[in-house]
């Protein structure tokens, strides 16, 4: 679910602009993270800025021809500096906890999994956290109050994807994003970055112009195609929506309402505890594509994020709920144009399973599909 211009995923607000309260729709207390830069409209691979609440001053190293939707405060300012490794070091990707140079690879590729050096000596979770994780997930799986319709053509999959297929997705994630069009820093020509990864399958897009191509301009490099499993498990989870909405309305009805697509693009980000994300719209497909409300499927992985959406690009009114790892959220139909942003990811909250068997770095992994 990228973009509104489109965006980049998960952050941090310990509160609205305003001392407002977030409208939950449900889930426990949670804590966030507290970033002390103002409030960013966001979107998962698109940015809006909101006027509105933003007080940022611009900032001359940008452009002002450029098609930029990105605040100086989510861009990565050029280094002039000569200290070297120590201040690459400092600036990769937002992560403020320091990670280091040599996790990017070749061409500046970026490794989502934290790499092994030599005998690595892990502490493995207890049997009776293994034993626990264990069974809510089947608790969970089991529940079927868990996959619910938020509103028409808006569906949650709690807990769908198993600890299993997330270990799997993240190696296939992590494979595909050290090699030929992987990972990458996006940013703009006059040297600002984003302070995330990301990878383009199938298609890619451009944030220097929110369009999609074959190629991606700062290589060339054309983007590695969508694994079958991947198709595979959208597939079926737009099935398995259907038969959930099909309980209320006619089948026909379900089809219309809440059409079937084949994903041809899918963007893949990955953000730390310290990025967040706007309200803001998917809107960059063709123009078929967005007629018919053709579904935007989103998994995922690792932390916990806070979710928000609705009808109109205000906080205060939004909705809210809890993306958990392994959650898959569908939009489409009626509710393919919603406002939608990440405003808080909850730290540590990935479940230690899946960080022992996939090493995933901590943060959260998110993978959105589509039909151009």
């Amino acid at each position: 679910m990228n973009r509104g211009r489109r965006a980049r995923d998960v952050g941090s607000s310990s509160a609205p602009p305003g001392g407002r309260a977030w409208r939950p729709v449900g889930g426990p207390a949670h804590r966030r993270s507290s970033p002390a830069d103002p409030e960013l409209n966001l979107g998962m691979n698109r940015i809006q800025i909101d006027e509105t609440h933003s007080e940022e001053t611009e900032n001359d190293s940008l452009s002002p021809n450029k098609n930029s939707y990105f605040p100086p405060s989510e861009l990565q300012q050029p280094s002039h500096s000569n200290s070297g490794k120590s201040e690459e070091t400092k600036s990769i990707a937002g992560f403020e906890d320091s990670v280091p140079a040599e996790d990017f690879t070749g061409a500046g590729r970026f490794d989502i999994c934290v790499p092994q050096v030599g005998t690595p000596i892990m502490l493995k979770p207890s049997l009776l956290v293994k034993n626990r994780e264990k069974r809510n997930e089947e608790k969970r799986s089991l529940e079927e109050h868990n996959w619910r319709i938020l509103r028409p053509g808006m569906v949650l999959l709690k807990s769908y994807l198993s600890v299993g297929d997330q270990v799997k997705i993240v190696k296939l994630c992590r494979d595909l994003g050290l090699g030929a069009g992987g990972f990458y820093q996006p940013g703009y020509r006059d040297g600002a970055k984003l302070h995330l990864k990301m990878m383009c399958l199938g298609k890619n897009w451009d944030p220097e112009t929110s369009k999609y191509g074959e190629h991606r301009p700062i290589d060339g490099a054309k983007p590695p195609r969508i694994p079958e499993e991947f198709c595979n498990l959208v597939a079926k989870a737009l099935k398995d929506s259907h038969a959930l909405m099909g309980k209320n309305v006619k089948k026909n009805d379900v089809q219309e309402k809440f059409p079937l697509m084949t994903p041809n693009v899918c963007i893949v980000n990955f953000y730390t505890a310290s990025g967040r994300l706007g309200l803001h719209q998917d809107r960059d497909e063709s123009e078929e594509s967005l007629r018919k409300g053709l579904p935007v499927v989103s998994f995922s992985i690792g932390d916990t994020a806070e979710f928000l959406y609705g009808d109109q690009r205000d906080i205060v009114k939004a909705e809210k709920v809890l993306l958990e790892s392994g959650d898959v959220l569908i939009f489409g139909g009626k509710s393919r144009h919603i406002f939608h942003g990440v405003p808080s990811i909850v730290q540590d909250s990935a479940p230690k399973t899946l960080l022992e068997q996939s090493r995933l770095r901590s943060g959260r992994l998110n993978l959105t599909f589509r039909e151009y």
